[in-house]
Formats: C-alpha cells, sequence, structure tokens
C-alpha cells in the first residue's frame, strides 16, 4: 500500500505551477535538488515517470500530470479539513489586506474553503497597495496581510511566486524603433522598480505615457492601448496578452507575496486563518 507524502504532493503541484525545479523550490522552501531528491524518491514509490526531459528542461510525462490534478484535490481535502478543525464560532472580523491582483485572482478560492468551514466568521477585506497595507498592519488597523514587501521581523511566510511579465492590449504592436510607451504605477511600487530597472539593463529607450495610482486604472489605460505596463501574471485579463522577447522586451523575473501576522495578540480566527493559509505552503 503507498501512502503519499503530501509534503511530496505540494511540491509536485509547485512544479506544475512553477514550470521549473528552482522555481518551485522557493515556492516550498526547498533547494532544487532537495526538490529534484524529492520527486525521485516519489517516482521509486510509485515505480513510474513523473517527468521527462525535454531539451534541458523537464516536462511532466502524462502520469505526472494526472498525478497533479489528484495532488491538487488531495491537498485542498487537507485544507479543508484543517479549517474544520480550526473552526470557529465566534470571532472577528477577520482584517485581511491584499493587493488588487491578488485579491481578484488568489485569494477568493483560498478564502473560500476556510469560510465553508467557519460560517460564523466574519472578513473585511483591505484592497490596497504593499507599502500601504504593512502601514496599517503596523498600526494595527488590519490583522493579516499579503504584501510584496519583505520584513523578516514580523512573522510571516511565503505565499507563492509569481512571474513578472509585459502586458499588453491585445492588438497593441511594440514599434522597436521607438521609444517603449509605459503604464506605470506611482512610487512607490515595485513593479515600476522591475520594470525600469530591466529596461535600463538592456538599454531599451522608454517613455512614461500614463501613470496611476492603482491597478484598476492601470488596467484601463493598458486595454485602452496607450501603453504597456509590468505585472505579476494574475493581472491578466482577457482584453490584455502578454509580450516579451519576441517584441525585444527584457525579462523581468518573478515577485514574491508574503503573508504577514500582526505583532500585537490578534484574535483566535486571525490565528487560524494565518495557520490556514500558511498551510499552502
Amino acid at each position: 500500500m503507498i501512502n503519499f507524502d503530501l509534503a511530496a504532493l505540494r511540491t509536485l503541484v509547485a512544479i506544475a505551477d512553477q514550470e521549473t525545479f528552482a522555481r518551485a523550490g522557493e515556492t516550498v522552501h526547498r533547494t532544487q535538488a532537495a526538490v529534484s531528491q524529492q520527486m525521485r524518491r516519489l517516482e521509486d514509490q510509485l515505480g513510474l515517470a513523473l517527468f521527462e526531459r525535454s531539451g534541458r528542461t523537464k516536462e511532466l510525462t502524462p502520469s505526472g500530470r494526472k498525478l497533479v490534478d489528484y495532488a491538487r484535490r488531495m491537498l485542498a481535502l487537507q485544507e479543508e479539513t484543517l479549517a474544520a478543525l480550526h473552526a470557529v464560532t465566534t470571532g472577528g472580523p477577520v482584517r485581511l489586506g491584499s493587493p488588487a491582483d491578488i485579491a481578484d485572482t488568489v485569494l477568493p478560492e483560498m478564502l473560500r474553503r476556510f469560510a465553508r468551514a467557519n460560517p460564523a466568521l466574519s472578513l473585511v477585506i483591505h484592497v490596497g497597495r504593499s507599502p500601504d497595507l504593512m502601514e496599517l498592519l503596523k498600526k494595527g488597523a488590519i490583522d493579516l496581510t499579503i504584501s510584496t514587501r519583505f520584513d523578516e521581523s514580523r512573522r510571516h511566510f511565503l505565499l507563492r511566486t509569481s512571474p513578472v511579465v509585459w502586458i499588453a492590449a491585445n492588438d497593441f504592436r511594440v514599434d522597436p524603433n521607438r521609444p517603449l510607451p509605459l503604464v506605470l504605477a506611482d512610487e512607490p511600487s515595485i513593479f515600476r522598480k522591475i520594470a525600469l530597472a530591466a529596461l535600463e539593463r538592456s538599454g531599451r529607450t522608454w517613455h512614461e505615457r500614463y501613470t496611476a495610482p492603482g491597478l484598476a486604472g492601470i488596467r484601463a489605460a493598458v486595454a485602452a492601448g496607450l501603453g504597456i505596463t509590468a505585472r505579476s501574471i494574475e493581472a491578466l485579463t482577457p482584453e490584455l496578452r502578454v509580450v516579451g522577447e519576441a517584441d525585444g522586451l527584457p525579462p523581468l523575473g518573478g515577485i514574491r507575496y508574503y503573508l504577514y501576522q500582526r505583532d500585537d495578540a490578534v484574535s483566535e480566527a486571525a490565528k487560524n486563518l494565518f495557520r490556514l493559509m500558511a498551510a499552502r505552503g
């Protein structure tokens, strides 16, 4: 009888999501060598090849892709079990901060299982920019927050690592002979910093055509064809597309999202939500 190692399954899902062993290792807090060893043990346990060589990279085999589907379901059941065991009947509201791109895409599914097991819990979501959310956390105005800012002095864990990409309207075409029109957030913005640093390294000329304080304004300007922007892949919508090296643009790397808990005492409901979200890491 095979007893699945949930940690190995979590790593397998991370590989499927992040597409490389190295980026998956960052997500599950393991070295690339440790990830490779973990996958070899899983293959030996199953007697199946989960990966196959494709050029210089490894891709999932049909058996590997099938196992990923089941692994997601098993990990989801684990999260639901944890939520049920830590269910609260009173308390709250839990005040949770989140950047707009995460609030739109990742957060709803993450909270759905917790809310189902905790029907009495009240949640208040504060959507804002990472530096502002960290300041609210410091002041005690929110209990937890997701942020791109790293602060090792606070209780935290790495929630996810996401690729940062160039995003343009579907009908936008990059003209290599003209300065690149940019749609950027005003300061302070980590995406602004990533975009301008990449362009400076590559020697690509640019001009800032539109500046907006938030993601909604940036998306609207990009969709209108005013220029391109650099954001995490979560910011992509149907009317937008990814542009990149084929258009003469430099790579942007990735960005890390952390979950932080307030320093002083918080409610049991907030602590339970922190533990549940940490269980995904």
